[in-house]
């Protein structure tokens, strides 16, 4: 309620009269639905029928302004953090000169609308998106990574809207392929999804606070992960495309090996694969192919674009055993299947309202994978040395958004 609150209010009806259904919905039988609906009918009728209210539409213009305050970096930096327009760590005060320095870089006007956030449906400008920036400790010519990744969140396919209210821990975990991630020093290697590298943490970083500072996400009252992750504080990688024995990210996705890409991809999580045997291809699949099927993923609940991330050792040997990407995807595909028997009924049940493209191109199955077609398990290779694969369950709701810079 509090959410739907908020969102009528973003969008200019907090007056708007709501009816409540009880949760949940899903699972239900067949009477069971027809009941709630009866309830639900005469309570929205109720409040369809009665006397109207006046009430103005609620629309506000912002207009960018300039905040006045004063005192130290400490005093700065616990005044935005009592309004919550931080995510807990020290901030660069965006002031006005390290604000142009960043608009610089956009070759843009600073009021050019990049796209609206939600839930309370903020206007991205470039220049908002700039304060974001700045705040996160990003660098100037990092901006246009930035800015690039905003467009893309912005994308319908992307789906942020329910991301950004769901109770699933979801982030968007961006993805740098092309010249520009040798150029900003974006890690691609040792340690490519923890600390580090200032280029990446800032990167990642400032994209949250567009979330939370814009978008309106902020934890507890929008924002209503059950859990979060530390992900949600930052997640920016680049493809290690130079150990990789197959053909980059963004060129699978349509785009020119010299092109400069960002993707964005709604991510749950991480989980360490470790090959204790990878002495070859059959051995290092079956190993992955253990490890990713059980009960609780969101992919396979919805389906959606699950990602593996191998590390260079592993995708070498993959690579010299012949195995293209579609080959180690189809794998994937066919043996991480898990047998409906397995699951409670109303599992079933919601997962065949919604993997409606899957099970309606079954005549008949006995098991569910984890994505709808072997073309939506995503693969990269980034990494350093060791004998690891990262398998990143997705939030089956989005689809990868790739933008070229």
């Amino acid at each position: 309620m509090d959410l739907g609150r908020e969102v009528a209010d973003a969008l200019g009806a907090p007056e708007v009269r709501t009816a409540v259904i009880p949760h949940p919905i899903g699972g239900l039988n067949a009477q069971e639905v027809e009941e709630r609906s009866r309830s639900a009918l005469r309570d929205v009728m109720e409040k369809l029928t009665a006397p109207r209210v006046d009430a103005s539409i609620a629309i506000r213009e912002e207009t960018p302004r300039m905040l006045d305050v004063s005192g130290s970096w400490e005093e700065i930096n616990t005044y935005f953090y009592t309004r919550r327009w931080t995510d807990g760590l020290p901030i660069v005060p965006p002031t006005a000169a390290n604000v142009e320095r960043l608009l610089a870089w956009a070759a843009r006007p600073p009021d050019t609308l990049l796209g609206l956030i939600p839930p309370k449906m903020g206007v991205a400008t470039i220049e908002k998106v700039a304060v974001n920036a700045v705040m996160a400790g990003c660098d100037a010519r990092c901006f246009p990574v930035v800015i690039a990744a905003v467009k893309a969140i912005c994308r319908p396919e992307f789906n942020l809207l329910p991301m950004q209210a769901t109770t699933n821990p979801v982030t968007p975990m961006i993805v740098v392929n092309g010249p520009i991630a040798k150029q900003l020093d974006i890690n691609s290697g040792h340690n490519v999804l923890g600390q580090g590298w200032k280029s990446n943490a800032t990167i990642g970083r400032a994209l949250r606070f567009v979330l939370n500072n814009i978008g309106g996400g902020i934890p507890g009252t929008l924002d209503k992960a059950t859990h979060g992750q530390p992900g949600k504080f930052t997640l920016c990688i680049a493809e290690n495309e130079d150990e990789s024995p197959w053909e980059a990210f963004h060129v699978e996705r349509g785009y020119a090996p010299n092109d400069s890409t960002v993707s964005v991809i709604g991510v749950a999580g991480t989980q360490d694969v470790i090959h204790y045997a990878r002495t070859s291809a059959e051995k290092v699949l079956n190993t992955l192919v253990h490890a990713i099927p059980r009960e609780g993923y969101k992919n396979l609940y919805s389906g959606g674009e699950p990602l593996i991330i191998f590390g260079p050792e592993q995708a070498a040997i993959l690579g010299a055993a012949g195995l293209t990407k579609n080959d180690v995807k189809r794998i994937v595909f066919d043996c991480t299947r898990v047998p409906l028997a397995l699951l409670s009924p109303e599992t079933v049940t919601l997962m065949r309202g919604r993997r409606q493209q899957w099970f309606s191109s079954q005549i008949e199955t006995d098991a569910v994978p984890i994505a709808d077609r072997p073309e939506d398990v995503q693969i990269i290779v980034a990494g350093g040395a060791g004998n690891h694969t990262v398998f990143v369950p997705t939030w089956g709701d989005t689809r990868c958004v790739t933008v070229k810079l």
